[in-house]
């Protein structure tokens, strides 16, 4: 059980390098697939980016979709430290970190949610790691953003090359691969402060160099960072007049290691095993709370944090500290056959999540209508999850651009298992009741006498596959290309919940299967050598799940009033048709991509939240639609100077009406018609970098700005709904500025910067636990931040 949220989605599109992203490096790259990545001069403007978006390697202007990608250099240009900041340059993408333990939820054009499996495929190399929502803080694992070749976000359904995790679109992190023939050195050290809060830090360091040459060859890395916080906290119970101010609570920690050894052993083949290690720990959450949840008029009213003075403070009574860790063995082999290339990726994805949240006022407001209850109620929910992915893909892909047919087929298998459970250590449960017993009040008793709520499942996920796409040429300059992915996928789920909070609740194993078919279709014509226009259709799928039961005793009103007789035991799957056309130029200096999209989403999984017992579950209810377009540019207005900006529109809204009855009236929609997807419709961005030599070496600055419009309303501000709380409303307009000066001179590269420039106190997502009852919670961009990097490539 959880608190609820509503949100606007953070950090969302804004800005990017387009299409030209200047690299300090050749037009080269190396994915992780095994792809040897290599622009040729015909088709590579100096300077421009190579990916593997259709599986082959391309330059970006020659590839048929709307794509960002940013490389290495791109990323320390912009201070680009994690998956928030490669948002922030990218346009159709939004990003949402929810205050609720490590939750995040990420969308790209409006298709996004934070129930059942994802809509978003994270790629490591060739390996998916999105997770499905199973139990607490089930959403995705995002990789540190270092010694990374480079960052994709494929934008729209990716079904027939990447599958069912990718029904809006894929964000893949495409890391540095070992060199056979040259030694590459790449370190990075930073140390910043944080206006009103404590200091940060990072160091790490990478090197790719070959063992025997031509035959053998390394890449390794490790990193450190530490984030320091700026929340506060003090226990906000009125009757706790004395309770410690903490300082700086929400402080965090991030180790990263890569190891990788690539061997050929003969001539056209390459064997690569590598590890990829990450963890990450959180001591504590960033929502700040308004108050501590009374009305002003009532005694023990507390104002707890007033942005305008840079005072951010929780009012939890105990810290919700939480700890991610992932590592991930991969086994990639390829092999040059002459006119086709035959690449297999084996894998196996271990994460390991726990937490502890803090339910001291959660279920005072549940079950008493009040987060306090007179007494120093203290709760505290131990959460784990784990997840363990084993992947096998096998694929056979012509190997020239040029042909007149190029083509790919393959095979995919994945194998996904989840494992949650929740314990909340509550042996003061009944003060919520005056000191009358659970088992008095609610008829069960406390789980061996410390637990008012204990549960655990598990969810287990299988996919397999085939898929074929070719492109046919059929003039010089006319290309058509089609593609289609047939999978016979499975989930199963069970879990059991314990003590007076549920009562017995056991859902025994529930399955659902399907075997869904994902088309795509485009058709591409170069205008010029420059000018590249392009059409596509394709349909983009998500798998069903299952659900746990609710008590009837608390939920059957909530049920009701929804038109549930009770929880389905299952939901099926969600797919949508996108349709794209775009077009990609260069004149000159100056570099353009832009692309209108109309998307058609039914059969949606909806999360039901029951208001007033605190469970929810999921339900297919309503079809939406998301139009609209993306922009990036980049112009180079003369040697010294460059600009690059992005502006993207997404007009995300449901198209009918959400309810559990055939006939619903007012007051008994969940949504309806009309009620926007959380989105911030327009997001723009501006970058400008200056340089200019120094002696012997060169001076540059650089700034960056990014702007999200107001958020549209949604289901919890539309009063015509039975998801209206009274104090939501919609997010207000986002600000954010950048600003770094620098010197670089061979190879090390020194740099002040100035992250929050304006130190805007925007409030980015916000939550409450019950719906008029409480304080609401809010999450806001980190203050004003000093400092100083030095990056060293060589």
């Amino acid at each position: 059980m959880q608190p609820r949220h509503f949100h606007s989605f953070a950090g969302a599109p804004v800005a990017l390098a387009m299409a030209l992203a200047w690299s300090s490096g050749p037009a080269l790259a190396q994915d992780g697939s095994g792809t040897p990545a290599t622009a040729t001069s015909a088709d590579a403007a100096p300077g421009e980016i190579v990916v593997t978006a259709t599986r082959r390697a391309e330059s970006l202007s020659k590839v048929p979709q709307s794509v960002t990608a940013l490389s290495q250099a791109s990323l320390d240009a912009r201070g680009i430290k994690d998956i928030s900041g490669v948002v922030r340059q990218t346009p159709g993408i939004q990003f949402d970190p929810n205050g609720f333990g490590n939750q995040t939820n990420i969308a790209i054009r409006g298709i996004s949610s934070t129930v059942g499996a994802a809509t978003t495929g994270v790629y490591i190399d060739d390996t998916p790691i999105q997770s499905r929502v199973v139990g607490y803080s089930t959403t995705n694992a995002f990789p540190a953003v270092f010694d990374l070749a480079r960052v994709e976000v494929l934008r729209g359904p990716q079904g027939t090359l990447f599958g069912a995790g990718s029904e809006g679109g894929t964000v893949r992190f495409i890391t540095t691969q070992p060199s056979l023939t040259d030694t590459h050195i790449y370190g990075r050290a930073e140390a910043s402060a944080t206006q009103g809060g404590a200091a940060s830090g990072e160091l790490g360091v990478s090197i790719s160099a070959p063992l025997v040459r031509d035959k053998l060859g390394l890449a390794a890395s490790v990193w450190y960072r530490h984030d320091g916080g700026w929340i506060d906290r003090q226990d906000a119970n009125p009757i706790l007049t004395n309770a410690p101010y903490l300082k700086n609570v929400n402080s965090s920690w991030t180790q990263v290691a890569r190891f990788a050894l690539k061997w050929a052993p003969v001539e056209g083949v390459e064997i690569t095993p590598s590890l990829y290690y990450q963890k990450r720990v959180n001591n504590d959450t960033s929502p700040w709370w308004e108050n501590n949840g009374l009305a002003p008029s009532d005694p023990g009213y507390k104002a707890l944090s007033n942005p305008s003075k840079g005072q951010y403070v929780s009012g939890a009574p105990n810290g919700s500290p939480d700890r991610d860790r992932f590592y991930l063995p991969a086994l990639n082999i390829s092999a040059d056959l002459g006119g086709a290339q035959l690449i297999s990726n084996t894998s196996y994805y271990v994460r390991d999540q726990s937490g502890e949240i803090d339910y001291s006022t959660i279920w005072p407001a549940v079950f008493a209508g009040t987060p306090w209850v007179g007494t120093d109620h203290k709760a505290l929910a131990y959460m784990r999850n784990d997840q363990r992915t084993f992947t096998q893909e096998v694929r056979l892909q012509s190997n020239n651009n040029n042909a007149p047919f190029t083509w790919v087929i393959g095979g995919f298998y994945a194998k996904s298992v989840q494992h949650f459970a929740e314990q909340v250590y509550d042996p003061n449960f009944a003060d919520i009741f005056g000191g009358v017993p659970p088992e008095v009040v609610l008829g069960v008793p406390l789980v061996d006498g410390l637990y008012s709520l204990a549960g655990s499942g598990r969810g287990a996920d299988e996919q397999l596959a085939g898929f074929a796409e070719g492109s046919l040429k059929l003039t010089d300059t006319l290309k058509v290309t089609a593609g289609v992915r047939v999978a016979h996928t499975k989930f199963e789920g069970n879990s059991l919940f314990q003590g007076p909070v549920s009562g017995y609740q056991l859902q025994d194993q529930q399955s659902v299967s399907e075997n869904p078919v994902t088309p795509k279709f485009a058709l591409n014509w170069q205008a010029t050598p420059t000018t590249l226009i392009y059409a596509t259709a394709a349909k983009g799928y998500r798998i069903g799940g299952t659900n746990a039961p609710v008590p009837l005793s608390q939920c059957g009103t909530d049920l009701a009033n929804y038109g549930f007789a009770n929880v389905p035991s299952t939901y099926k799957s969600d797919s949508l048709w996108s349709y794209e056309a775009g077009a990609k130029t260069r004149v000159g200096g100056v570099s353009l991509a832009a692309s209108a999209y109309h998307v058609d989403w039914s059969n949606i999984q909806q999360n039901v939240y029951l208001q007033h017992c605190g469970a929810q579950f999921t339900a297919n209810l309503g079809k939406a639609r998301s139009q609209g377009f993306d922009i990036q540019a980049t112009a180079r207005i003369s040697p010294a100077f460059t600009l690059d900006g992005t502006l993207a529109y997404t007009d995300a809204h449901l198209t009918q009406n959400v309810s559990g009855q055939p006939n619903p009236q007012a007051g008994q929609l969940i949504a309806a018609v009309g009620d926007h997807l959380e989105t911030h419709p327009w997001t723009a961005t501006i970058g400008a970098n200056y340089e200019a030599p120094v002696g012997s070496a060169t001076a540059y600055l650089r700034a960056d700005y990014s702007y999200k419009s107001k958020a549209r309303m949604s289901a919890v501000t539309d009063s015509s709904t039975s998801s209206y709380d009274p104090g939501a409303y919609a997010l207000p307009q986002v600000h954010y500025a950048s600003l770094r000066a620098g010197l670089r001179k061979g190879a090390y590269d020194l740099s002040l910067f100035v992250d929050n420039l304006t130190n805007e106190t925007t409030i980015l997502s916000r939550s409450i636990e019950v719906s008029g009852v409480g304080t609401y919670r809010n999450l806001s961009q980190r203050p004003r931040t000093f400092g100083l990097t030095l990056l060293m490539r060589q």
